[in-house]
This record gives structure tokens, sequence and C-alpha cells, in this order.
């Protein structure tokens, strides 16, 4: 039987899922983000700071992107405070519910200081390179395959929160995560300079399982992974 690699509520042989990462990784176009955006160096602390906030053009996040730096500039104080209480170790797949509290908490920011431009996406992108192994990016393909594509295993809510969104998004995140911690290793292991952890390759798969199909045929295919 073949071996299906599953993200929320879409599934794609893990052959082919390896072959994509493959793909990824070696970049022979040069048109992808690795290894642009894992290696970039930003800087060298804990906390984020302002070299880090170029990183999110190099996952093509950079739409109005002198404004974006600017408002992610103003949030660095709220947005350190509370990384700091995320801690500097560990991964999401071993994460207590404290943990996962504090990365909700985190991207909660975002509801209480409202600034244009900047979402979910392009923070997880600065963020994600601080705690690559625990915290996890995120973008509209990676909300399609958890809130749109099979089973929903994260049912849309109308005017639902940041903060509330990933108390629902990041257990899924994290069964999809222990459920399948050896291809998830398997494929991060593709990567060798510079490394990247089993929550990069997640979204790796991810970004090409949440893409919109051309038609309703294809999404009927994607979302059952053939």
């Amino acid at each position: 039987m073949t071996e299906l690699l599953r993200v929320g509520g879409a599934t794609i042989e893990f052959e082919k899922a390896k072959k994509y990462v493959g793909d990824y990784i070696t970049n022979s176009t040069r048109t992808w983000s690795y290894p642009a955006y894992d290696a970039y160096p930003g800087s060298p602390t804990e906390s984020v700071e302002l070299p880090d906030l170029l990183a999110v053009s190099l996952l093509n996040a950079g739409q109005k992107p002198i404004v974006s730096y600017y408002a992610l500039e103003s949030l660095l104080p709220k947005i350190n405070e509370r990384l700091m209480a995320v801690g500097t170790s560990g991964t999401l797949a071993q994460a207590g519910e404290e943990t996962l509290e504090a990365i909700a908490d985190l991207f909660g920011v975002l509801d209480d200081i409202p600034v244009k431009h900047v979402g979910m996406t392009k923070l997880a992108k600065v963020l994600h390179r601080k705690r690559p192994k625990l915290i996890p990016l995120f973008d509209e393909n990676i909300r399609r395959c958890y809130s749109v594509l099979g089973n929903k295993p994260v049912p849309p809510v109308k005017k639902r929160s940041r903060r509330d969104f990933c108390r629902a998004w990041l257990p899924a995140l994290q069964s999809d995560l222990r459920s399948q911690h050896d291809n998830w290793r398997e494929l991060a292991n593709v990567a060798v300079d510079p490394n990247i952890s089993p929550l990069r390759a997640l979204d790796m798969v991810g970004w090409k399982l949440g893409g919109k199909p051309r038609t309703l045929q294809e999404q009927d295919v994607l979302s059952r992974g053939v």
C-alpha cells in the first residue's frame, strides 16, 4: 500500500512529497526560497531584531515591504516580550498546552495591536527563523490545508481572532507532526546546507498541497491526495 503523508485535510504520496522537497531544496531554477530564507543570517540573538525583519521578503511575503517593515518594527517590544514566554528550546511536536498557549498569544499580538500590511503570514516568517523547531510557518496555502481541503480539521469560523485560530490550529498541526514524525524527519534530512526542521519540511509540502487548483476536478484530486 502506498504511504500517504498528511497536512491537515490534504494528503500526498510520501515518495512524491520527497521528490518535491528534493526539487525545492535543489532549487535549480533559483526561484524558490531555499536556501535564501533558511540561510539568511539575520541577527544572532534569541530575540527578534531589525535585521530579522528583512527575512519576510525571502519567502515571497514582501508586499508593501517598507510599510510592513516599519509596522513590524513598532511591534518588536511586544513580540519579544511574548517570544520569551514561548521559550528557546523544544519542538512543536513535544510542546505542552502551556507552550501552545504561549505561541497562540504570540500571534495574538496582531489582535491586540493591529498594524497595516502585517498578518500571521509575515509575522510567522519572522518568528520561525528564531524558533525553527517550535514556531510554524503560515500562509494561505497552509490555511487551506487545515480549513478548506479534505476533512477540514480546523473548520473556518467567521471573525475569529488570530489567537483563537492558533488555539484551534496548533493542536491539529502538532498531531500531523507527531503521527508522522519519522517521515517529516526524513524529509528534513534532505536539506544539508543549511539544515531545516521537520516543521519547515511540513511547510514546504503544505504549500504544495494547499495551492489553489485551477478546476473543481483538480480540487477533488488534491483533497484525495492523488
